[in-house]
């Protein structure tokens, strides 16, 4: 990319913002599109590091039998720094990563079916082991194609990895296809992130190697404020809270139920397998979409952030390289970051200028249809709790709601219909 030319101009910005919504397969120029991705944040120690290498084989195995269209034609190895075309077999891979690990900090290891790492992929997957202050990850680009007609396929696949890896952080939506770039995001997808994050507001950004870094190995008033070690990321479609993060957030699983009370929210509880008293929340925001600008601020959207607002890391860095002087390309930065980050809030005008807010007021509306048990009731109708079974009666406008005894803390009574 140069640094004194536009990498896209205006005319290509268009049409590519008019033409993906309808067809995520879509590749410009040989180089980035957009894909769906999930990845895998995992808080390990150096005394877990085998066990969790072999974690993610078992899930890189699952995961390559999903690919029949285009497969798997790349592999990196961490230890030359090399991507190469010889088929690897999950074993051979295993003996890899564990050797490098034996000497090094860090092992990343990946492959893709695009012909260069710097191409998106329509399937892809990396991982980093880590020994230091930095979370591991595993990350998949997955189909688009393939997720619409295997859903149930691919979220089975997706609660399982999640049950045998009990990360700390996980996310899923659409992104800028970036899997197989490890540790450096290259300036042209950088710089495509920046520019259609004024087109969608369901376009994420992930990028594990350099968002992964914690303190939790340090003294409880220090954190790192750049890196989701201090809070979760805005989600835009799928999203985890994990116990770490669901006392940090100090809500009951009651009172997220609640707050999260729309029939397209789909909120699946998983158990810890070491501890019957924890466990996470893998939260599913409605369909997968890029949610275009101009079609309004997604209300599913901002009812998940106004939830993890209180441990959102506000200050989250978006790049991993800094632009050079006088590059004309536009990029994230100190200031634009956190307008990025906190783009769902009610008082948010992102993007400039275009900012469409009409579906906010349902989102409102669903927040005050679920009312604290001692307080009245705003509209007559049939209400119910989740804290207690066949809850379900009729209150007059004005009525006080009764309180259940729970042993999940506050009781909270929501609408359910007129009649």
């Amino acid at each position: 990319m140069s640094t004194s030319e536009l990498y896209l101009n205006q005319n290509e910005i268009d049409e590519l913002v008019s033409d993906l919504p309808n067809d995520t397969s879509i590749i410009y120029g040989e180089e980035f599109g957009i894909c769906p991705f999930i990845s895998f944040y995992i808080f390990n120690d150096e005394n877990e590091i085998d066990l969790l290498v072999n974690k993610i084989i078992l899930i890189i195995d699952d995961f390559t039998k999903f690919i029949k269209d285009k497969p798997l034609k790349l592999f990196y190895k961490s230890s030359t720094s090399i991507w190469s075309n010889r088929v690897k077999s999950l074993e051979e891979i295993s003996k890899e990563v564990k050797k490098t690990l034996d000497n090094e900090l860090f092992c990343f290891y990946g492959a893709t079916s695009a012909d260069s790492n710097l191409q998106s992929a329509r399937w892809a997957y990396s991982t980093m082991l880590s020994q230091a202050s930095s979370y591991s990850y595993l990350k998949f680009t997955f189909s688009d194609k393939f997720y619409r007609n295997n859903k149930d396929l691919w979220n089975t696949f997706v609660i399982q990895a999640l049950e045998i890896l009990q990360p700390i952080q996980s996310y899923s939506g659409y992104e800028i296809g970036n899997t197989s770039q490890l540790s450096i995001i290259s300036p042209e997808y950088e710089t495509v992130e920046r520019s259609f994050s004024d087109y969608f507001y369901g376009l994420d950004i992930d990028h594990p190697a350099s968002m992964a870094f914690h303190s939790h190995y340090e003294a409880e008033e220090f954190k790192d404020l750049t890196t989701l070690g201090a809070g979760l990321r805005t989600p835009t479609w799928c999203f985890l809270l994990s116990p770490y993060w669901l006392e940090q957030l100090g809500l009951t699983e009651q009172q997220i139920h609640s707050r999260l009370n729309d029939p397209r929210i789909e909120i699946i509880k998983l158990q810890n397998p070491s501890n019957n008293d924890k466990f996470s929340l893998w939260i599913r925001l409605g369909e997968l979409s890029l949610y275009p600008v101009d079609k309004g601020v997604p209300e599913l959207l901002m009812i998940a952030n106004k939830l993890i607002k209180p441990i959102r890391c506000n200050h989250l860095k978006l790049n991993t390289l800094d632009a050079w002087d006088n590059d004309p390309n536009p990029r994230f930065d100190i200031e634009n970051s956190p307008q990025w980050i906190a783009r769902f809030d009610e008082e948010s005008n992102w993007p400039q200028g275009n900012r469409i807010i009409d579906c906010a007021k349902r989102e409102l509306s669903i927040q005050s249809l679920n009312v604290k048990a001692g307080e009245k009731c705003p509209q007559q109708g049939y209400w119910f709790t989740v804290a207690e079974e066949n809850s379900r009666q009729y209150f007059k406008q004005g009525d006080i709601f009764p309180d259940v005894k729970s042993d999940w803390g506050d009781v909270y009574w929501q609408f359910d219909s007129e009649e």
